[in-house]
């Protein structure tokens, strides 16, 4: 008996992975072609890319809170389904209109705005269900996740690269039969959550922030995810590809390889942690990589030769892997049960909903002043800020007990 459960949930974890690798495809070839339509079909400002970009996440910002109500709330194995089958019409409908119609600047914003409300309700969900199946070893499962999440999304900057030769509406048809596969996927799978008594938004939002912003782990990594949210994914999904943009040749084959190539860096950073068997002093490690990799951010604008570049992506995917990985294991291991996927709903409205923050900070500094500028000053800031939260939250040499009671 002991071995049929251990294979149902061995099959029930592959088949969550799957679906979530199948999501982050999908985002990967977004990742490509949708810089691509703006910056060489469109031709758009520093600041309308900043925007186009900052839409993509901005839903995420308002709406992750709900998000991660309902995921506490309903089911997580019919909620999860549900979200990628809708995700999956809607790429569909695109498809069809760019297919009869041209992908105007204001019909791309609204699709980045539709994407991002599924992305709010999504995220929670699927990280509270994550737990829920990978509860027995959460460190590894984590830690893979990561890895897919962002590893996988290699597969879609290759697909998106293509974009000038298979056209925009083919690539919205591949969005959709893609997410459809990944609600089948969940779909499959055999182990669910029972639905809870409804009670008021407010009051538990109100719970979990309580209870976050007292505890002496989850406060100061929410933090740090808050600036990383704003500080390095500002950088990735503006400054990076603006600045791609000035090298030799560009085109949307050189901002895949640069997606790809950070990613391999993500990859590898989840392969080594995962060879360790995981780290034990998390906070340290935070702290230690989101300083080095906030050291690129000053460094980025100064490379103009493809190789340095790319050695400088690779380097900054690895630091990030290993810092999104510290974070979020210590989340799961410190939140309870019983509002977890509301805590986890908080982790995403810091770490993603600071993107569209970051998004049009860039996107505003960069239509204004030289890039070079701009990094340094936003290397001196988050650096600043890392040792601030770090001192004043004792984050350092904090010690904790591990409350993760869904074991």
């Amino acid at each position: 008996m002991k071995q049929i459960s251990n294979l149902k949930e061995g099959c029930d974890i592959n088949l969550f992975l799957t679906a979530s690798g199948l999501w982050f495809i999908c985002v990967g070839i977004q990742s490509v072609f949708l810089p691509w339509v703006l910056i060489s079909v469109h031709h758009v400002s520093p600041f309308e890319f900043g925007v186009a970009q900052m839409c993509l996440m901005l839903p995420v910002l308002i709406l992750v809170i709900y998000g991660g109500y309902l995921a506490d709330l309903y089911p997580l194995r019919g909620l999860l389904t549900r979200i990628y089958l809708l995700s999956s019409l809607i790429a569909l409908l695109f498809a069809v209109w760019t297919y009869k119609n041209t992908l105007t600047y204001s019909i791309l914003l609204a699709y980045s705005l539709l994407f991002g409300v599924l992305s709010a309700f999504c995220a929670p969900a699927r990280e509270a269900f994550l737990n829920v199946l990978g509860q027995r070893q959460l460190q590894k499962f984590v830690t893979l996740n990561i890895g897919i999440e962002f590893g996988i999304q290699v597969i879609g900057f290759v697909i998106g690269g293509l974009v000038s030769l298979l056209g925009i509406s083919l690539m919205f048809m591949l969005l959709s039969a893609l997410l459809l596969s990944s609600s089948i996927a969940v779909a499959k799978i055999s182990t669910t959550t029972q639905s809870k008594q409804r009670s008021g938004l407010l009051t538990q939002t109100r719970e979990a922030f309580s209870f976050s912003i007292h505890h002496p782990v989850i406060l100061p990594v929410l933090l740090f995810n808050g600036l990383i949210g704003v500080f390095f994914l500002g950088s990735f999904f503006v400054a990076m590809p603006l600045h791609l943009s000035q090298l030799e040749g560009y085109d949307a084959s050189l901002l895949a390889v640069a997606n790809i190539i950070f990613m391999i860096g993500l990859i590898s950073s989840v392969a080594t942690l995962v060879l360790m068997g995981g780290i034990n002093n998390k906070q340290q490690t935070l702290i230690i990589t989101c300083v080095l990799a906030s050291v690129f951010l000053a460094v980025m604008p100064f490379v103009f030769n493809r190789l340095w570049m790319f050695i400088l992506l690779f380097c900054w995917g690895y630091l990030g892997g290993i810092a999104l990985s510290m974070g979020q294991t210590l989340i799961q291991e410190n939140t309870p049960s019983g509002n977890k996927a509301q805590v986890l709903a908080l982790l995403m409205l810091f770490f993603m909903g600071g993107n569209p923050v970051g998004s049009f900070l860039f996107g505003t500094l960069l239509e204004y002043w030289n890039a070079t500028s701009v990094g340094v000053i936003s290397t001196v800031t988050m650096v600043v800020l890392i040792f601030v939260i770090s001192y004043k939250h004792k984050l350092w040499n904090s010690h904790y007990d591990n409350t993760n009671s869904a074991t």
